[in-house]
C-alpha cells in the first residue's frame, strides 16, 4: 500500500539507462568536492590567520578568545568553495573540533542554535521544547573547552546574532575562531570581524585552467584543443563566463558532454543566449540576474528533456536544504517525470538522472555517515531552477499558476494556509510540516504530500480526500496510527 523503492547502486549500474556520459572520465569534482583551482593563495592567507596565536590581535574579544574571520563576494564566486579547502586544510590543527553550519535566509535562533547543537554534539538528541536559554548554556558548555573552528556558511544577515547568540558563540579559549561566507560585506562589519577577505573574479588564466580542468577527459590536454582547432574557441568561451568559477564550471561540465568538434563548440560560442541581459534581481536573496545569467541559462538549455524537469523541481526545497537522494526519487516517480521502461528498474534511471545532474555540476552531492546522500542546489542554481519554475513553484505565497508548493521554511504555517485556500485545489504537491485537518479536503489533485517531522498523533479519516496522492512521507512524524480510510488511497 505504502510506495517504496528497493535500494539500488546509486552509479546505476553497467548500462546507464537514459545516461549521457557512459564514456566519460569518472568525475569527483562536482560542487561537493570541488578542484582547488586559482584560490591556493586565498587558501593560505586565511589558514595563515586562522592559526595566528597572537592574542594582541584586534580580533581577540573582551567575552573571550574568538576571532571572527569573513570571506566575502557575490553569488557563484567561490566562497563556500574556498572555505572548504580552509576546513580540510585546518584538520590537523582543530581535529574533531571543527563544525561546518549552513545558515541561509532569515534563520531562527532556537533553530539555527539546534543545528549547531546537533553538528557540536553528534548524539544530540533533538528537543523542540528547549527555550533559546537551555539552547545557549548547553552551547557554551561545549563551546569553552578547547579551541574550535566553527564555519557558519552563507550568512545574509545578522538579526539572528544578538544578545544571547553572540555571547554564547563568542565563548571560547584563546584561538578559537568563527569562519564566515557572505555576500554582503555589512555582515562582516556588523559581526566585527577582525579580517575581511573579499573573492575576486578570476582571470583570465585562472578561469582556462578552471575549464581544462572540468571540460577535458581523462588523458586530454589543451594540445588536444589545438589539434582540434578549437582552442580559440574554448578561449573565446571562458572569457564570456567573467570570470565566475561557477559559471566556468556549469559550462566547462556541458562542454565535456560535447564532440571535440569544431561544429560542436562553435555552436556554444555562438549561442544567442550569451547576448540575454536579465536587469539585476530587486530581491535581496537571488542574484540570477546580470552577467550570470547567460552562461547558466546555456547549461540548463543544453539538458536532455527528461532532466529539465527533474532540475527545476528540486527548487521546491528552500535554499540550502540537503534532500534526501531516495525522497528526491520517490517524488520524481510520483510526478511521472521518470520514464518507466520495461525491464528497468525505475530507480536505476532515476539514480542515473542524479548522476547525469551532477556530473554537469546543476547538483552537489554530500555523502553523510548517518544520513546517506543527500543532494542540494548550490543558491545561484536554486534561483535558476526558481526563475526557470516560476509560479508554478512556491515558497509561502501562492497564485492561481501554482502547482508545487513548500512550507518548510515558513513559521505561521496557519497563516500561509489560510492566504492560500483559494487556489490550493490546483496544487500536486505540498511539503509541509503540520498541516490542520480541515485543509486537508482542499488538496483533490495532490500527487505528493510531505509531512514529515508532522506534531500530529494520527491522520484524520478525510485523509481519503486525496485519491490521487502517490507519495505521502510521514517520516520523523508523531503520528502512530493510520485511519481505515487510508485504504482507499488506491494509488500510493
Amino acid at each position: 500500500m505504502v510506495y517504496r523503492l528497493k535500494t539500488t547502486p546509486t552509479g546505476g549500474g553497467e548500462n546507464p539507462v537514459h545516461g549521457e556520459h557512459d564514456n566519460l572520465r569518472e568525475t569527483t569534482h562536482h560542487m561537493g568536492v570541488q578542484p582547488s583551482t586559482g584560490r591556493g593563495d586565498d587558501k593560505k592567507e586565511i589558514v595563515k590567520r586562522l592559526l595566528s596565536n597572537d592574542s594582541t590581535e584586534s580580533s581577540k574579544t573582551q567575552r573571550g578568545g574568538v576571532s571572527i574571520i569573513s570571506i566575502v563576494g557575490k553569488g557563484g564566486i567561490g566562497k563556500t568553495t574556498l572555505a572548504k579547502m580552509v576546513f580540510k586544510e585546518t584538520e590537523e590543527y582543530f581535529g574533531k573540533r571543527r563544525w561546518w553550519v549552513c545558515v541561509s535566509e532569515r534563520p531562527n535562533r532556537k533553530d539555527l542554535l539546534r543545528k549547531i547543537l546537533k553538528e557540536v554534539r553528534k548524539k544530540y538528541k533533538e528537543d523542540v521544547d528547549s527555550s533559546l536559554s537551555e539552547l545557549c548554556t548547553q552551547l557554551r558548555n561545549k563551546l569553552s573547552k578547547k579551541k574550535i573552528l566553527l564555519v557558519l556558511d552563507d550568512v545574509w544577515e545578522t538579526k539572528w546574532w544578538e544578545e544571547e547568540v553572540e555571547g554564547t558563540l563568542m565563548t571560547g579559549v584563546m584561538g578559537s575562531n568563527i569562519l564566515i561566507t557572505s555576500r554582503n560585506k555589512n555582515v562582516s562589519d556588523e559581526l566585527h570581524a577582525s579580517y575581511m577577505h573579499e573573492l575576486r573574479e578570476f582571470n583570465f588564466q585562472q578561469s582556462w585552467d578552471l575549464f581544462l580542468n572540468v571540460a577535458l577527459r581523462e588523458g586530454q590536454t589543451e594540445q588536444d584543443l589545438v589539434m582540434h582547432n578549437i582552442k580559440e574557441v574554448g578561449v573565446s568561451i571562458v572569457k564570456k563566463c567573467g570570470g565566475l568559477p561557477l559559471v566556468i564550471k556549469t559550462v566547462g561540465s556541458m562542454m565535456l558532454t560535447k564532440q571535440m568538434s569544431r561544429e560542436d563548440w562553435k555552436s556554444v560560442d555562438d549561442s544567442k543566449i550569451w547576448e540575454w541581459k536579465r536587469p539585476a534581481a530587486s530581491s535581496s536573496t537571488s542574484e540570477i540576474g546580470g552577467d550570470i545569467l547567460p552562461g547558466l541559462i546555456l547549461s540548463y538549455d543544453d539538458l536532455p528533456y527528461y532532466l529539465k524537469s527533474c532540475f527545476v523541481y528540486c527548487c521546491i526545497y528552500p535554499k540550502d536544504y540537503e534532500i534526501e537522494r531516495e525522497r528526491l526519487i520517490m517524488q520524481w516517480v510520483a510526478h511521472g517525470l521518470i520514464e518507466e521502461k520495461k525491464h528497468i528498474d525505475v530507480e536505476a534511471t532515476a539514480n542515473q538522472y542524479i548522476q547525469d545532474l551532477i556530473r554537469r555540476c546543476l547538483i552537489e552531492e554530500n555523502n553523510h555517515r548517518f544520513h546517506g546522500s543527500q543532494l542540494k542546489l548550490h543558491d545561484i542554481l536554486h534561483d535558476l531552477a526558481s526563475y526557470i519554475g516560476g509560479e508554478e513553484y512556491s515558497h509561502a505565497s501562492i497564485s492561481q499558476r501554482t502547482r508545487h508548493m513548500s512550507l518548510l521554511a515558513i513559521d505561521d504555517v496557519e497563516e500561509a494556509m489560510h492566504n492560500a485556500t483559494a487556489t490550493t485545489h490546483k496544487l500536486r504537491t505540498l511539503l509541509i510540516k503540520s498541516l490542520p485537518s480541515e485543509h486537508l479536503t482542499n488538496f483533490k489533485w495532490l500527487r505528493v504530500l510531505s509531512l514529515r517531522g508532522c506534531e500530529m498523533d494520527e491522520l484524520p479519516n478525510c485523509i481519503q480526500c486525496l485519491a490521487l496522492v502517490k507519495y505521502l512521507d510521514l517520516s520523523k512524524s508523531k503520528v502512530r496510527r493510520l485511519p481505515s480510510s487510508i485504504g482507499r488511497l488506491c494509488n500510493l
